[in-house]
């Protein structure tokens, strides 16, 4: 990734301030700025981050503290920039600020992962509290209030919510065709997904007759909740309990409305009409729904799941300058889509280890102390217990196997052990 950071001549601070004078920062510095954040994310948030560096030992924390100091860490966030403000840059280009960092997550997207065949397009508001032409404002959302991105995700399987385009909407939606359609349109080009005979799921701002027309003439079937007002819509759907009403096209396009707790309207150039019935809920009841439905349910997932597991653990922290606040949303979107290609490589870890892992690494690279390091090696060596006394595995314990004593443990964990495997798999 891309940053642009004052050198010493472009000291920010002025010789009053409290911050110590400018030293020009390296690649394993920024990877220990990167890790500090995502630990932060990790460490919950309610907690301040000025507690992490506190001389209170109930409340600092240690890989803070010998990681780097508080002073570093602020006056690295006050410069952090991504692109040089004196260097020539499109006057159309809103986002010319974050330019170099969205361009090489675009094209890393495509290169590092291809989803599979069902994706879905939906937006998400990232919540920003600061001034920004683009804000917008929509009650129906958690955040109300920020900039709105589109993004268009994996929907199932292990990488369900692998974000494989994504734009972030500056108010120039403006073009040949209707913004509905062009969103849909620029993220299936920007991934390279059409013409290959992938399935969309949108929502019923997206979809209309004329969107799943372009779609078909470009080998892409198309699956969506509808409005009944929308240009080419049948006028005489009537669905009633227990009875659905249906329309179809010559071209294989579904227009299907079924009466749930009231009128669902769906469109979809790869179903028919028919009617499957679900497995017993809670209660034991089954009920009978159209596969077009069931279909749509399924497919839907893949942008929420991605919102859900970002805001688990988030890396952002409040700042009034939205290209940094913009970053820290791809940082964690990006970090996202790194658990997505984990467990689509068969990977088990929930995301909170994940992340422990990621940050690992990230200190470690970025020169972290090695007392912080995960089982040094030289300290974990096997010697006898005291007085060679029989001892429980701790391991065969743990994992509930048969009851198994050793007279080996571990010199630095003070941990009985088998020899062998425990002894190697417990430190692994």
């Amino acid at each position: 990734m891309y940053f642009f950071l004052p050198t010493a001549r472009q000291n920010p601070r002025t010789p009053s301030s409290h911050m110590k004078g400018w030293e020009d920062t390296t690649v394993r510095e920024l990877r220990s700025y990167v890790g500090l954040r995502l630990l932060m994310g990790l460490h919950g948030r309610r907690r301040c981050q000025r507690d992490l560096w506190s001389t209170d030992p109930l409340m600092c924390s240690s890989v803070f503290v010998k990681t780097m100091s508080r002073d570093r860490f602020d006056i690295l966030i006050s410069i952090l920039q991504f692109a040089n403000n004196e260097g020539e840059h499109s006057a159309e280009d809103r986002l010319w600020k974050l330019r170099p960092v969205i361009d090489v997550l675009d094209s890393t997207y495509r290169s590092v992962f291809v989803p599979r065949k069902n994706v879905t397009v939906d937006e998400s508001l990232w919540a920003f509290k600061g001034r920004h032409q683009a804000l917008q404002y929509n009650p129906s959302k958690r955040a109300r209030r920020g900039l709105k991105v589109y993004k268009l995700c994996s929907s199932d399987g292990p990488e369900a919510g692998y974000k494989a385009a994504f734009n972030i909407y500056m108010g120039q939606d403006r073009g040949e065709f209707p913004a509905s359609i062009k969103v849909v349109d620029d993220l299936m080009e920007k991934a390279k997904l059409l013409d290959k005979g992938y399935q969309l799921y949108t929502d019923n701002w997206y979809s209309s007759p004329t969107l799943f027309h372009y779609l078909q003439a470009r080998k892409t079937t198309a699956v969506g909740t509808v409005r009944v007002n929308r240009k080419g819509m049948p006028s005489d759907l009537q669905a009633s309990r227990r009875h659905i009403d249906f329309r179809s096209s010559k071209t294989g396009m579904l227009c299907l409305q079924w009466l749930d707790k009231r009128p669902v309207t769906m469109l979809s150039s790869a179903h028919t009409s028919k009617v499957v019935t679900l497995p017993p809920n809670h209660r034991g009841v089954k009920r009978s729904k159209p596969e077009v439905v069931v279909s749509y349910n399924n497919g839907m997932k893949g942008v929420d799941l991605s919102d859900q597991l970002a805001q688990s653990y988030p890396a952002t922290k409040k700042t009034i300058k939205w290209c940094k606040k913009v970053f820290f949303y791809l940082l964690d979107m990006t970090t996202i889509n790194a658990l997505a290609v984990h467990r689509a490589l068969g990977g088990k870890m929930p995301q909170w280890k994940f992340r422990t892992e990621l940050v690992r690494e990230l200190l470690q690279r970025g020169g972290r102390p090695a007392s912080f390091r995960r089982n040094p090696p030289q300290n974990h060596m096997p010697v006898d217990t005291p007085f060679r006394r029989w001892r429980r595995c701790a391991l065969c314990w743990r994992n509930n196997r048969r009851r198994k004593e050793t007279r080996v443990m571990c010199a630095h964990c003070s941990v009985s052990l088998c020899p062998a495997p425990c002894f190697q798999a417990y430190h692994a």
